[in-house]
């Protein structure tokens, strides 16, 4: 499955991309707010996401590709079932042109229509101001702090949902 628009295309991963991935994922913004993130990232982490998505009917996962060229801008989420969760990270070199925000439009449109979700929620860090603009731009409503909701290696942290 694959959904896009005039400017992304989201699309599942392949062992081709491994690389891709790879280097995009050296970027220390994403160990920051991602829970559980491997640092520094190696093919081999990329090659076990990339089995891993889509192996269930639970959750489907894709990159964020540019329609045009196919270059990699990110990744992106969701969680099924009644209440479903987005999420995603965005390549350095792209972040602050909106590319988030159409893919998170793009997805829940599909999880919401077409994925069995009823309620469809997306977590963020509290200090991760740009995740929060997204969520609200792609049409999420700020419901308040889900406190030490996450675990991260130094302990629990907070999450906006």
């Amino acid at each position: 499955m694959e959904l896009r628009d005039d400017d992304v295309l989201l699309r599942p991963p392949t062992e081709a991309d491994i690389p891709a991935v790879t280097a995009a994922c050296q970027d220390e913004e994403l160990v920051r707010f991602l829970p559980r993130f491997p640092s520094p990232y190696r093919d081999q982490d990329a090659r076990e996401w990339i089995a891993s998505c889509n192996s269930s009917e639970a959750s489907r996962d894709f990159l964020i590709v540019n329609a045009a060229g196919g270059d990699l801008l990110g990744a992106i989420g969701v969680r099924l079932g009644e209440i479903g969760a987005i999420g995603y990270w965005i390549a350095k070199e792209a972040r602050g042109r909106g590319i988030a925000t159409r893919a998170t439009r793009l997805l829940s449109r599909w999880a919401l229509k077409d994925g069995g979700v009823q309620r469809l929620q997306l977590m963020t860090d509290p200090t991760n101001i740009a995740s929060q603009r997204v969520a609200e731009k792609a049409g999420f409503t700020r419901e308040g702090i889900l406190r030490a909701h996450t675990a991260f290696a130094e302990g629990r942290r907070d999450s906006v949902i």
